[in-house]
């Protein structure tokens, strides 16, 4: 397979899923959490509370995570771990902090997941709304949903990236070029 192939296919995995488990590790403590992402190519964008989870608390001692994106299979035949797909990588995580990446990074989200706009606009302070969301706002909607002040969004930068595909192989794994 060639590395442009190889490329195209795991991004267009990581676009088409929503969720990954994230595993930090810190005080000898490991943890493994599944959490909505949004990306932009190999970088992905999570949301979280760092008070409270404790992949947050962990990242905070030690930013060196690992991400699986993968389906939840059912196994009924012999055959069907040919069906294994996903994504496997190496990373660095931390909290945005630049206003500007925080802006990419909710246009990301938001582009994703457009029921979130409202919320995440909100959440982070920003004070452009769209015509829409104005009229939400006017309308009492954003009063349903209270957007905790206390929420973060981190960003997944790879170090390394590996996509399985067991229709291909069932015991290698493809390196992926970024």
């Amino acid at each position: 397979m060639q590395d442009l192939e190889v490329k195209d296919i795991a991004i267009k995995y990581i676009r088409e899923h929503n969720t990954m488990s994230l595993a930090t590790c810190a005080d000898n403590i490991p943890w493994a959490a599944s959490v909505f992402y949004a990306s932009s190519g190999f970088q992905l964008y999570f949301i979280s509370n760092p008070s409270v989870c404790l992949h947050c608390k962990n990242i905070s001692k030690n930013p060196r995570v690992a991400i699986t994106i993968n389906e939840d299979y059912r196994l009924k035949g012999f055959e069907d771990w040919r069906k294994i797909k996903g994504i496997q990588m190496d990373a660095m995580a931390y909290v945005i902090e630049d206003r500007e990446e925080l802006r990419k990074a909710l246009q990301v989200y938001i582009a994703k997941y457009p029921f979130t706009s409202l919320f995440l606009k909100k959440a982070f302070g920003f004070k452009y709304f769209t015509l829409k969301e104005r009229l939400l706002l006017l309308f009492g909607f954003g009063k349903k949903f209270s957007a905790s002040t206390e929420n973060r969004f981190y960003k997944v930068v790879p170090n390394s990236v590996w996509l399985v595909d067991n229709s291909r192989s069932f015991e290698r794994r493809i390196q992926v070029p970024f």
